[in-house]
Parts: C-alpha cells; structure tokens; sequence
C-alpha cells in the first residue's frame, strides 16, 4: 500500500507539472499572441497571430525607434514644433516637452521608448524627414522590408487610427529586427531614465519604464530584456516582451488585444506566462558538431589519386527547439561543391550545410577541407613540348617583323630611284 502511495503521488507530481507547462493553459483573453525566438524568429506558439486589423497603439514606436537609429545621428540636436507636441492623440503620453524645446535624438528615443511620449516620435519623424509623412512612408516601406506585409502605419507615435494597424505575427518580426540593434537593446532594458536639462527644462521628473513586466518580474526562469508597452481604448493593452535564460536562449513574446484586464489578468501577467510556457518547453539544442564529417570525396587532379578527403563541419550550430526531441521536425540541406579540384587547402570552404523548422532558416554551417591536398605534378614532356612551341612562335613573329622591314626598305629604295631619274631626265631635256 506504501508503494502504491508513493507511486501514486508521484504520478501526481509528473501529471501537475506536465499541465504546468501545456499548451491548455495558453488560454489569454486576448484577440492574439505568438511566441518567437528572438535569433531566428521562429515560431513556437501562436493564438490568431495573423489576425488582420489589429491596433499597435505605442508598440508602434518599436518602428519609429528602428528609422531613427538607422537614419538619423543619437547626437542630433532636434527642434520641437507646435505641431509635434499637441498632435498626441486623444489621453495621448506626454512628458510636457514644450514648442520650441531642443533636445538631442538619443534623449528623445529614451523618452519615447522608456515612458511612451508620444510627442518624442513625432518630433523625431518631424526632423529626421521634409515632413512628418514621409517618415511615416519610410515606416510603412521598412514594414514590408522586415515582411511585415499585414501591417500598415499612419503616424509615429501609435494615436489611433482606423487605418493605422498590425498583427501580432508582424509585431514579433519587427521586434525580431528591432532587438538585432544594440543600441535599441540598451534603452528598452532600462527601467527608469532621467531627462537632462534643455533650453526649456531646467529638470525633469524620473521617467519610469511603462514596462511592468520589466520592472517587477522576479522570474526564476528568465530575466525580461525589453521591449515596449502599448495601450488605446480601440486597441486594448497590448505588450511586445523579451526574456533571456542563463543559457543565452532570448525568446519575444507578443499579446495583443486585452480589453478586459484584473490585476491578475492582463497582458503583463499573460506575456509572464507566455514567456514562462516557452523556457518551460524549448531550449538551446545541439543540432551540428563542429569538425563533424559530412561526406567523404576524391578530390581530381590530386597528388594521389586515392587519398580521400573528409569535408567537415566549420563550426558547431546550436538552436532553440523543443525540449522533446520527437518534436524537433528539422530539415537538413547540404550544398556541395560538384567538382572538387586539387590543389585544396586545410580549411577551404567547399559547400555548407543548414537546417530550417517549418521553413524558417535556424542557422547554417560552412562546409570545409579537413586537410590540405597537393596537385598532382605537370607533365615534364608536354610541359617542354609547350615551351618549344612558344618559343617557336616567338622566333617566327621575329622573323615576320624583320622580312616585312626589309621589304619596305627595298620598296623605298627602288621609288627613291625611279623618282630621281626621272628628275635627271627632266632636267637634261630642257
């Protein structure tokens, strides 16, 4: 009966944390969320993430943020038009930059990442751009660039618009893009940030992180890295999140659409488990050793012609996959040089190998020489039969030159002659 208890309650114990981490307990009430890893942007859990139609509201920053640490200087020193700072949108965030006031790009981004004023993104387009719509333009073009073809933008700062939407498979990839840029990294993971003085502030108040998510998670599985809050009455709250593990595994949350929200039910709370749900049943996996023999060869033209050469592996390839193995469903395509000629050197590039999950490209691998191999030596005989023939070549051109130089010698001679006698006899007659 002991036995039977103890087998019992560790049952139990498997059944209750396998729920833990299922798929079932992904049921937000929020119109869309998808989880990504945030190296690859490959898909491990989504709910409605094509969704048309959603509103970004201040995620949409992630993208004005994008342009300006592409195309503008952190240095800038930027102007703010009256335009700019009451252009915000109905109940739009503020921090109270007035008309007129200067501040440089860097401390803009900050205020516009970190607590979500969204005069900063208009001010940014405003001076960066001839106007405020060929920003927006510039927005909507760098959307298609990343393969956000589902969504379109018509401001900077996320003021609602009808026409102004996105979906939360369109926000992962934008945020994929936004979080290869380090300097985008360092000021989306900073909690608080204090404005320094401009010719229209003397000081300003701490602006915290409108992130909660970042400031207040204490998780045991991750520490949260960014990235960007996002709140109107039409779109709801919305919250794009990152989180690293200790082994280096960064996943990007996206939930989108919560419209009714508790103090533990909202998209801060749902992004947690999301996040949670991903650390829980996906980890770095070795997919490639390096110095791993791919294929074995006879390379033509080799000094010997039965020594083989092993093509290995440049480099180890390690990717974010389920931590059940029968789920890893990966595609391997190895691409080889078709004629490997001598001579090859140790290390030579020759071909590579990738793999791809559900059609997304997890990594690829150079393919490489393991050792050098010498050319097989020329033929001493045709070598000197060419070098005959050459230098034949080069006696007879010789020969040709000298022939057609005496020959014009001798036409000039015989007309030189015929010329002067014809003079003598002109003149004897006269």
């Amino acid at each position: 009966m002991k036995r039977y208890f103890t087998f019992m309650m560790t049952l139990l114990v498997f059944v209750c944390n396998f729920i833990s981490v299922s798929a079932e307990e992904l049921n937000f009430n929020a119109r869309a969320y998808i989880l990504v890893d945030a190296k690859t942007g490959q898909v491990l859990y989504e709910h409605n993430a094509t969704e048309t139609r959603l509103y970004p509201a201040s995620t949409t920053k992630i993208m004005t943020a994008i342009l300006a640490l592409e195309l503008g200087d952190p240095d800038q020193i930027m102007t703010a038009s009256k335009e700019a700072v009451y252009d915000i949108g109905k109940d739009g965030m503020n921090i109270g930059i007035m008309p007129g006031e200067q501040i440089p790009m860097r401390n803009l981004l900050d205020a516009m990442l970190i607590s979500s004023a969204n005069e900063t993104a208009n001010i940014i387009a405003e001076n960066l751009c001839d106007t405020r719509q060929d920003f927006i333009d510039l927005m909507n073009e760098k959307a298609r660039e990343i393969g956000a073809l589902d969504t379109h933008f018509e401001n900077p700062c996320g003021a609602h618009d009808d026409n102004h939407y996105t979906t939360a498979a369109d926000m992962a990839k934008i945020a994929v893009y936004a979080m290869r840029n380090e300097e985008f990294r360092k000021i989306v993971e900073k909690k608080s940030y204090q404005m320094p003085p401009t010719n229209k502030h003397d000081d300003w108040p701490v602006l915290y992180s409108t992130n909660k998510l970042l400031r207040n998670s204490k998780n045991e599985l991750f520490r949260v890295t960014g990235i960007k809050t996002g709140y109107t009455g039409p779109a709801g709250q919305n919250l794009v999140s990152s989180a690293i593990n200790d082994e280096g595994m960064e996943l990007i949350g996206v939930v989108m659409g919560v419209m009714q929200t508790t103090p533990t039910e909202n998209s801060y709370t749902y992004s947690e488990k999301l996040l949670e749900y991903g650390f829980k049943n996906f980890a770095l996996q070795k997919v490639i050793d390096k110095n791993q023999t791919v294929k074995s060869v006879y390379v033509s033209e080799a000094e010997d012609n039965t020594e083989m050469l092993d093509l290995v592996t440049s480099d180890e390839l390690e990717c974010v996959l389920p931590i059940d193995k029968s789920k890893w469903n990966i595609s391997v395509n190895k691409v080889i040089d078709p004629q490997i000629v001598a001579p090859v050197q140790a290390g030579q590039v020759l071909g590579y190998i990738e793999c791809t999950r559900n059609g997304t490209l997890l990594g690829k691998v150079d393919i490489i020489a393991s050792k050098s191999i010498e050319a097989a030596p020329k033929n001493d005989i045709n070598e000197e039969i060419k070098k005959g023939i050459s230098q034949n070549n080069t006696l007879k051109n010789i020969i040709t030159i000298i022939l057609t130089l005496v020959a014009i010698f001798i036409i000039m001679r015989i007309s030189l002659r015929i010329i002067s006698r014809r003079i003598y006899a002109s003149k004897r007659f006269k």
